[in-house]
């Protein structure tokens, strides 16, 4: 399995949005201590290896599908 940009984009897109959480839900200064950061970055690993196997395939097939098509330019109101 080849690690590719998107992997690395998911994982840390998810653990932002973790750490953003945090900073949400707690007022002030929120800690975030190693045990945290261990917590969110196995999370992230979890979520990044989920997405590669479960959601990215279903978006790689719909654009094989899309290049097979040809693409009709012709406005629907317009009779051949």
């Amino acid at each position: 399995m080849e690690l590719t940009s998107q992997d690395g984009a998911v994982l840390i897109y998810t653990f932002g949005v973790m750490v953003s959480a945090l900073w949400l839900s707690t007022p002030g200064n929120p800690k975030l201590t190693p045990v945290v950061v261990a917590l969110f970055g196995v999370v992230s690993i979890g979520w990044t290896a989920y997405f590669k196997w479960r959601i990215a395939p279903q978006y790689e097939e719909d654009d094989e599908e899309e290049e097979d098509e040809e693409e009709d330019l012709t406005p629907p109101t317009v009779e051949n």
